[in-house]
């Protein structure tokens, strides 16, 4: 089953730049797609227009089966609220609210949006913490908190929401490299129990090794796509060769 499906999304912005030039995929349920390319080829754009927080100019998208946006024309507003809450966004920059503690950043969406009792709330918030190491900072505050940790706070945030499939937009790229490898296991894991998640990242080996299927994005459009393997290691385009070349030093990469 096709958890999301896209067809010729296009966007562009008030400038005039066109971000999405006819994009189309879909994902299946428990897969993981991982999005690669450039600065400015619309990887997190897609993201956003999924989630709602950017609004397409034209194309079909639909989650779960069920379609938010027609031919650039969205559904009405219970729809567009029952799609949102089948997906969960990790952000680059964690988006914690700062004057609240942790055990309540992971709380709070669960009590006041999906209606969970607060007992219940705090249980699965514990057991979420606990599940991506941070059972001993329930009662810290994000600025008391590493980045690493931070973004680990923010994945189970999204989790306690019991999405459909997940979102991360470079959840790294805001990360000193030692504590990148921290993030990359909590996704790691959550991709072993057949989460489904589409993955925006610039960790090359990460998305050659984690990926069920990867993208290359460039200039607004889909260039490249299949086997992660494949693409990291023979990439067919001119294109996609020029921006792995930046990444030699992995290994594997050539």
């Amino acid at each position: 089953m096709s958890i999301i499906s896209v067809k010729n999304i296009r966007k562009s912005f008030k400038d005039g730049v066109q971000v999405l030039n006819g994009i189309s995929f879909d994902v299946e349920e428990g897969e993981v797609l991982g999005i690669i390319g450039p600065s400015g080829s619309g990887k997190s754009t897609i993201l956003r227009c999924i989630s709602q927080l950017e609004k397409i100019d034209d194309g079909t998208i639909s989650i779960c089966g069920e379609n938010i946006v027609v031919d650039g024309k969205y559904a009405e507003k219970k729809v567009l609220q029952k799609a949102a809450l089948k997906s969960g966004f990790v952000f680059q920059n964690f988006n914690l609210f700062p004057h609240m503690s942790v055990l309540q950043n992971v709380c709070d969406a669960q009590i006041h949006v999906l209606k969970t009792p607060k007992d219940e709330a705090e249980k699965i918030a514990r057991e979420l913490l606990q599940k991506v190491g941070l059972a001993d900072k329930e009662k810290s505050y994000p600025c008391e908190l590493s980045g690493g940790q931070q973004q680990r706070v923010s994945i189970a945030r999204s989790l306690a929401m019991k999405p459909k499939v997940l979102f991360f937009d470079e959840p790294t790229s805001a990360l000193d490299p030692e504590l990148t490898g921290e993030i990359l296991a909590v996704i790691r894991q959550l991709a072993e129990e057949k989460m489904t998640m589409i993955v925006v990242t610039h960790e090359m080996a990460f998305a050659r090794d984690l990926s069920d299927r990867l993208i290359f994005m460039a200039d607004g459009q889909i260039v490249e796509q299949g086997n992660p393997k494949d693409l990291i290691t023979n990439p067919r385009t001119e294109r996609l060769q020029n921006f792995l070349k930046r990444f030699r030093e992995v290994p594997g990469i050539s």
